[in-house]
This record gives C-alpha cells, sequence and structure tokens, in this order.
C-alpha cells in the first residue's frame, strides 16, 4: 500500500467513508539508494496529497484487526477502558486510538507528506586521497621551478629535517603516515528530551541528553578529537530506513514531530509501556542519529578515515522493523549495514586511492547489556551479515522473552548467523568478556573475515551502571576494541548504543577511542580469572555454535554418522552403572525400579535405597549431581583422552557420615543434570524440571511416606536442591511433622524459591539451610537479605575452603551441615554402628544375602508391572533387590 494515499496509522483507525482520503496522485517510489562517492542523491519530486480534513473521528472500536501483531512484537493487555476480550492495540498503531478513548484527548495531527531533504552525502570531508610525505630541499626547490608552488606549504607534507623536532604527540595530531579517525556529533541530537510533566526533575531518565554531551566534553578536553575528523552528520532519507525499517514504521515515528506537546502527553502512559518518551523533536534527533551513523561508515568505506567513533542519540538497536521500543526509534546500525551493502554489494566503487570497495559481509558486534533484539530480527535470515551479541539474559531483564538465547541462532539461510553469548548472572567483569571475545567472539569473526566492523557500543555493562550491574571496566572495552581492530584491515565504525551512567559512558568511550587513534594499549594487571558463570556460558555457546563454524569444534559428528563406525553407548547410562555397582558392595544400597514408565524411562538405575530405608529412625533423602567429569580431550577432533578423564564422585563423604557413622536410612538419587531424560531426544528444561517434580513427589508417596522415621532429612547438591523443593512446595503439611532439616548446597546458580502461596515460609525459614559461595550475586546486596530469607530460606556463605571450586562445595559445607542437623536432631541419642573391621565384614556378607526384611516389605510396597522382557508378560516384582553382576 502507498503510504501516502491512505491517512497514517489505518490499521487504528476505523474504516469508514468518513475518514478516507480523496485519490491521491500516483508517487513514484525512488529506486535503490545509489553510489554517493561521486554525486549526491537527487530529492525526489514531493508527492501531492489532496484530502479533506475529517472531523474528530469518535472513540475508534477495538476489534481483531485493528493493530495486527508482527513476529516477535510485544503484546500488551488492554487498557482499563478498553474491551477486555478484544485483541491488545500493540505498538505505534495504537497512539491515536489510545488518545482517543483518554479523557480531554487532544486533537491528531495528519503529517504533511514526506519530502526528501536536498542534501549531498559525504559534504564537508576530501575525496582526495590524504598526502602524507617526507620531503627535502632539493625536492622543494624543484616544485618550486616546475610550476608546483612551495610543496612544503601544502597539507600532509613534512620536511625531513623538521620530522627530528616532533614529538610522538605533534607526529599523531598530524596523522602522519596514516588516515585520521574520524568522529560525528551534534548538539541537535540533545533535542530529544523528555517532556517536563512527563518525568520527576529530580529524578532524570536515564536516556537522557547529558549522555553524549558527556562523551563529547570528555574526548574534547583529553585532546582526542583535535586528532580527529569530524564527519557532518545529516537526516537519514526514507529510502535508507526502509533498507531494515518498513514504510508505515517510518510514517509513524515522523508522525510524532507532528504532534502538540498536549497530545504526546496523553500518550505518556503507552510509550512507557514500550519504554520510550518523545517530544516533538524526537523525531528529527533519530533521522540524524540514524544519517550519522550511516555518514561515518561512508566514510570508513571510502577510505577517507581509517575508523571512527558515532557519538549519537537516541540509540537504536532495540527498534524492530515494525517497532520502535526501549529507547531506540531506527535501528542505526542495521541501517548503516544494508546501507553498506546496497551501496557497495556490486562492487564497482572506488575509495579515494582508487582501489575497489568491497562490503559483502558485515560483523556488527553488539556489546551493550541488552540484547540488539531489533538488530538480530533485522538479520535473521541473512548469511551475510553476522550478529554477535554479549549481553545480560533470563530472569526478565530486557527485552525479555527467549530471543537472545543461545540457542537463538538465526533462521533459514542466516542459521548460525546470530551468535548469542548470554551471560545469566549480573557482575560479569573484564576477564568474563574477555574470556568470552578469546573463545568465541574472536575465532568466529576471523572465520567470518568481514568487509567491515560496526560496534552496538552500549556502555552499560561498564562499572557503575545501575541499570546493567556489570563490572567492565574502561581498560576492558580498550582491549576489546583493540582485538576488534585486527579484522577487516582495521575497518571499525563504533556507534553509541545504551549506557546510562554519565560518568561511566563517558571514561568508557575516551579509553574505545584513544585505541583506534593509536595510542598504547593499557595494562590490566589484576585481571583474575574468568567466573564459572562465565565459563559454563562460553562452554555452552561453543556446543551450540560448533554446529555452524569449524573453529568452535569441527569434528562434532551426528550420531547417525557415529553409528556407521561402531556400536554407541550412552556414558550417562555408563557412569550409572558404574556407580550402582560401587555404591552396592560399598553401602549396600539398593536399585529400585519404578512403576512409572516415564520415571523408568528418565530415571532408570538412579533411585538407590539403603537396607534400612524403612526401619530406621532418621531418614536421608540425597538428591544431588552424578558429580564432575574432568575430561581432557584434542582440540582437533575433540575426542576424549580417556587415561586422563577422571570423575569426581562428590556424594561420598555424604554417604560415609550417614551410613557408616551414623546408620541413617538413605534414599540417594542421583539426577544426571543437564543430560536429557528421553532417550534419542534432546535437553527440553521444561519437561526435565516437570520429570524432576514428578520424581520427587513418587519418592515421598512412595517410599518416604510409608517408612516409620521419625526424623527426616532433606539434602540436595546441584540439581537436586530444585527437585527436594518440588516436596516442600506440595507436601508442606506431610513434610512439617517429619523433616527436620532442609539443606541446600549450589553453585553460582540462583537457589530455587519459595512462593508465598506455600504457606511453609515460616517453617521453612527455620528449617533450611541454604549454603551458597561468597561470590555468589546474592550475598552482595545485603539490603534484602531479609527479603531473600523469606524466599529462599536461610542463606550462608560456604566455608572459605576449595569454594573458589564449586565440586569442592559439598564437602567444604559438610561441617556445617553436621552441625545443622546436629542441632535439629537429637543424635546423641541414637546409636551409632560400630565401625569395627568385624562387623565391616558381616554387614558386606550381608548385602550380598539381602536381608528378608527389607527384601520383602519393599516387595509389598512398591507396585508391579508387566515384565516386557518376560514369556507371555508374566508380571515381575518393580523393585529390583539384586545386587548387579
Amino acid at each position: 500500500m502507498d503510504g501516502l494515499s491512505q491517512p497514517i496509522f489505518t490499521q487504528a483507525l476505523p474504516a469508514d467513508d468518513s475518514q478516507q482520503s480523496a485519490p491521491s496522485q500516483a508517487v513514484t517510489q525512488p529506486g535503490p539508494v545509489a553510489s554517493t562517492s561521486t554525486a549526491p542523491v537527487a530529492a525526489p519530486e514531493p508527492a501531492v496529497l489532496v484530502q479533506a480534513e475529517p472531523a474528530a473521528p469518535p472513540p475508534p472500536p477495538i476489534n481483531p484487526s485493528s493493530a495486527p501483531q508482527q513476529p516477535g512484537q510485544s503484546a500488551f493487555h488492554p487498557f482499563p477502558e478498553q474491551d477486555p476480550a478484544a485483541l491488545p492495540l500493540t505498538g505505534f498503531a495504537s497512539i491515536p486510538a489510545r488518545a482517543a478513548v483518554l479523557p480531554n484527548a487532544q486533537g491528531y495531527t495528519r503529517p504533511t507528506p514526506y519530502e526528501a531533504p536536498n542534501v549531498e552525502l559525504g559534504a564537508g570531508l576530501s575525496r582526495e586521497a590524504p598526502m602524507r610525505r617526507f620531503v627535502n630541499d632539493a625536492e622543494i626547490e624543484a616544485s618550486r621551478t616546475n610550476g608546483q608552488g612551495d610543496l612544503a606549504r601544502q597539507p600532509g607534507v613534512v620536511h625531513e629535517e623538521k620530522i627530528q623536532s616532533l614529538t610522538v604527540d605533534q607526529l599523531r595530531k598530524m596523522g602522519v603516515g596514516r588516515l585520521p579517525s574520524g568522529f560525528c556529533y551534534s548538539a541537535r541530537m540533545t533535542l530529544h528530551a523528555p517532556l517536563p510533566r512527563t518525568v520527576n526533575e529530580n529524578d532524570p531518565h536515564p536516556e537522557q541528553p547529558a549522555r553524549i554531551q558527556g562523551i563529547f566534553n570528555k574526548l574534547s578536553n583529553g585532546g582526542l578529537l583535535a586528532r580527529m575528523i569530524r564527519v557532518p552528520v545529516r537526516e537519514v532519507l526514507r529510502e535508507e530506513v526502509m533498507l531494515v525499517h518498513s514504510e508505515g514504521h517510518w510514517d509513524r515515528v515522523r508522525a510524532t514531530g507532528f504532534q502538540t506537546i498536549e497530545y504526546l502527553e496523553t500518550c505518556k502512559e503507552f510509550f512507557e509501556r514500550l519504554s520510550l518518551y518523545v517530544n516533538p523533536d524526537s523525531a528529527f534527533c533519530a533521522r540524524l542519529s540514524c544519517g550519522g551513523v550511516i555518514e561515518m561508515a561512508r566514510a570508513v568505506a571510502e577510505g577517507q578515515i581509517r575508523n571512527g567513533f558515532a557519538i549519537v542519540r537516541p540509540p537504536g538497536h532495540h527498534a524492530e522493523p515494525e517497532e520502535a521500543m526501549g529507547f531506540c526509534f531506527f535501528n542505526n546500525v542495521s541501517v548503516a549495514a544494508k546501507w553498506l551493502r546496497t551501496v557497495y554489494g556490486s562492487g564497482t566503487q572506488k575509495d579515494v586511492n582508487g582501489k575497489e570497495i568491497k562490503m559483502n559481509r558485515i560483523l556488527i558486534l553488539d556489546w551493550d547489556v541488552h540484547h540488539g533484539n531489533g538488530t538480530q530480527r533485522a538479520f535473521e535470515d541473512d548469511d551475510d551479515i553476522l550478529y554477535i551479541s554479549l549481553h545480560r539474559h533470563g530472569n526478565g531483564f530486557y527485552p525479555g522473552g527467549d530471543y537472545g538465547a543461545l540457542e537463538s541462532v538465526g533462521s533459514g539461510r542466516g542459521r548460525g548467523f546470530s551468535v548469542n553469548i548470554p551471560f545469566l548472572n549480573e557482575g560479569m567483569g573484564d576477564a568474563d568478556y574477555l574470556y568470552a571475545f578469546q573463545r568465541i567472539v574472536m575465532p568466529i569473526a576471523y572465520e567470518f573475515a568481514p568487509d567491515m566492523v560496526l560496534v552496538s557500543a552500549g556502555f552499560d555493562a561498564a562499572k557503575g551502571d545501575e541499570l546493567g550491574k556489570m563490572l567492565v571496566s574502561p581498560d576492558g572495552y580498550a582491549h576489546m576494541t583493540h582485538m576488534l581492530e585486527s579484522l577487516a584491515g582495521g575497518k571499525v565504525l563504533i556507534a553509541l548504543e545504551g549506557g546510562y551512567n554519565v560518568n561511566s559512558i563517558a571514561v568508557s568511550a575516551h579509553a574505545c577511542v584513544k585505541v583506534i587513534v593509536g595510542d598504547e594499549l593499557p595494562v590490566m594487571n589484576s585481571l583474575g580469572a574468568a567466573s564459572l558463570a562465565a565459563t559454563n556460558t562460553v562452554h555452552e555457546v561453543q556446543r551450540m555454535q560448533a554446529n555452524y563454524w569449524k573453529c568452535m569444534g569441527e569434528a562434532v559428528e551426528t550420531a547417525e554418522e557415529l553409528s556407521k563406525a561402531g556400536k554407541i553407548e550412552s556414558l550417562a547410562d555408563i557412569l550409572k552403572a558404574h556407580r550402582l555397582y560401587e555404591l552396592f558392595h560399598e553401602y549396600s544400597l539398593f536399585n529400585v525400579e519404578f512403576s512409572s514408565p516415564s520415571l523408568e524411562e528418565a530415571y532408570h538405575d538412579q533411585l538407590l535405597l539403603s537396607e534400612n530405608v524403612y526401619d530406621s529412625d532418621v531418614l536421608l533423602v540425597f538428591m544431588h549431581d552424578l558429580g564432575s567429569m574432568k575430561a581432557a580431550y584434542t582440540a582437533a577432533t575433540l575426542d576424549t583422552d580417556l587415561e586422563r578423564t577422571q570423575l569426581l564422585d562428590t556424594s561420598r563423604e555424604v554417604l560415609d557420615w550417614a551410613i557408616m557413622d551414623w546408620g541413617f536410612g538413605v534414599i540417594d538419587v542421583n539426577l544426571l543434570a543437564h543430560l536429557p531424560t528421553v532417550r534419542n531426544q534432546g535437553v527440553d528444561p521444561k519437561r526435565d524440571r516437570a520429570r524432576e517434580k514428578e520424581l520427587a513427589l513418587y519418592i515421598w508417596d512412595n517410599i518416604v511416606e510409608l517408612s516409620n522415621a521419625q526424623h527426616v532429612i532433606l539434602l540436595g547438591s546441584g540439581a537436586g536442591c530444585h527437585a527436594l523443593m518440588e516436596i516442600v512446595r506440595n507436601r508442606n503439611h506431610q513434610l512439617k511433622k517429619r523433616v527436620r532439616a532442609c539443606i541446600s548446597v549450589l553453585g553460582h546458580e540462583p537457589p530455587p524459591e519459595l512462593d508465598a502461596s506455600s504457606g511453609v515460609r515460616p517453617w521453612y525459614k527455620t528449617n533450611s539451610l541454604i549454603l551458597l559461595p561468597s561470590t555468589h550475586p546474592l550475598h552482595e546486596d545485603a539490603r534484602r537479605a531479609g527479603k531473600h530469607q523469606k524466599k529462599f530460606g536461610n542463606v550462608y556463605r560456604a566455608t572459605a575452603e576449595d569454594e573458589s571450586r564449586p565440586t569442592h562445595l559439598l564437602r567444604a559445607s559438610m561441617p556445617k551441615i553436621k552441625e545443622f542437623i546436629a542441632s535439629k536432631i537429637p543424635l546423641d541419642q541414637l546409636k551409632a554402628p560400630s565401625t569395627s573391621s568385624g562387623e565391616d565384614v558381616v554387614m558386606a556378607d550381608s548385602a550380598d544375602a539381602a536381608p528378608a526384611t527389607a527384601a520383602a516389605k519393599i516387595e509389598e510396597i512398591v507396585p508391579v508391572v508387566e515384565n516386557g522382557g518376560g514369556d507371555g508378560g508374566a508380571p515381575a516384582v518393580a523393585a529390583a533387590t539384586t545386587a548387579p553382576n
């Protein structure tokens, strides 16, 4: 549909005859954006729009056709005054309808037809190659005699004798020997500011004009701008924006510039739902911001500057093809990337040195702390533009949802060209980011071999930014910039995105600019090692991206390919069988089959019971991970070096204490976290969490409830903590009578949360013990310790010994666990079993015979299932009480 033949926002207005415009003249759309290296783009003829001014429309009805939702677009619940049964309005399409239903609504003003500004692209920069020459007296004299004038006075020419008297800083300011860097900035972009009545004067909006003012002043006062070329800023053209966004989106953003302040204040609540604010100058500033990034990209591509920093706002990486959101209107970097491909993709353009410009492959590196949902969506199925993002993800962090998870890798021919590195925790610092750069970003970037690198440089991961809550230092940003300069022959364009602490973004931008102008790289003496959370994330991303990039592990083979070489055995099944054999002979623990087919399929050989599980006074329910596999492998083939691979079983000390020292009844459940619970199917977190809940309740209902134990201890480690919490949530009335302690030992993952609706928070507060490493994020916010205690229980720091290695946390926590249990259960009144060597032998011998009392009780309690392997389907006892061979 021609955007000029119908009123803007037609999908949100009633389609009655009174609001239809008169037939307009045909408008010829301009063709693709032409090359700008030789001539400016001519402005298209303005369209003539003949339209009668309609009367003030009544409030438009809300119906399912009023707001077609775009893929990935956020849906909002209807406002109170709207029909709850109708489809919620979404995006800018609902602005007129939203204002119309409010009391004292202001009239909506329709914008005039679009007329492209008559701008000369690249104005203000020389199109000639800069001269960098050293001359002597003879050359100068020769230039005077052949009519060339005084050679020594020409730009870029330095007398060879003078060069010895110049300092390094003076030479750098002259740009001698190489192209200078560039920057763009316009004070007009500070016009985008919140309306006075929509904000609190004492609490400025995070996306404030001072962001670019602070950066500009920091760079200017530091003398960096004097060493750079200023690239003029101009407005982006509609045809350029439409390389990424729809014409309707262009029209909707442009229309905000024609509204009154009173009208925009009326729409305040709606804009806040999109994390936006708008004033009559916002659309103009958005055009300047996008146009400035394009001009910087053109100057780098044509060789007028070596690299550059675009000091622009509003930011852009959240803006989707059909939606403005997250402080963003136009996606600046995405538009610039498409512009480069459109203008220079044919390979017929020449730079200022006469070399052919190649812009076929563009890398967009987004280190903003928020995922650039708009940028990834713009290139979802594009294999010529690689998008890599490092960001916080999960727990509702903006923009929320699953888009931006490590599994989000693009679609169609663009599959694998979206690389997301989602940090799940706050507090990530330099070591974490540089580790991700070295293991993921740079290897994939080298394999991709881009022609230019565009950096969506949000500095909200900087230390001091309260929204991002990350700890990246200016030196960390400098080192990331330095690594990117090794790509694309140094053609790097850094464009400002987020970052809402003015001081943090100023010093971070200053560190990046010092690198691109050629200053020495800062030394990082206290970098330290990457955190466990970061290394886990990087490892998971490597596993995912190994399907698309050779540098991530080219030898990853499918099960179908491996089956052609021989029989495939699951390592998980091998480890479970080994553990079953060992624990039977060491502790007389018996394997028990499940009467539930789904549980048997998911957890076979993972439920082990002691022979006194129904008779002991104290029963320990111990749910834990398998342990930690310490594997060595060859980088070329990813084959595991079996001679150097070891299994660290962290559960033995618990079993020694519970069985050998005190003779407790034990239910041992090995969950094998992060492995699929259904054979030949991948990991499904939702399905696996549902299976864990089913498993925990099955154990409680079929074993714990039927035991004679007066004291029950729930002990979870790793993934077992979430399973045990399902017992607390769903069997609260029964557990209050018998459970004396509920203990969880976790690494850096969030502990399971107990809802207030469960009704057991007071009991859990008294009987819980949550042990976390001292570096866990929950310990950092002491102000919310009371809230943490309500939601998670009694949270303590684990013992300092070995807490840097989470595999040792359980052992390091055992003294605290024993002390806590002793305070809840009168262990001194219980008779501990003798540990003499003679009785040990008797116990081992009796295990082979399987005592009749325990075996009989197990056979009596556990239901029977059909034996699929017997003749005629004869029933068999579900509880397997025989030892493995």
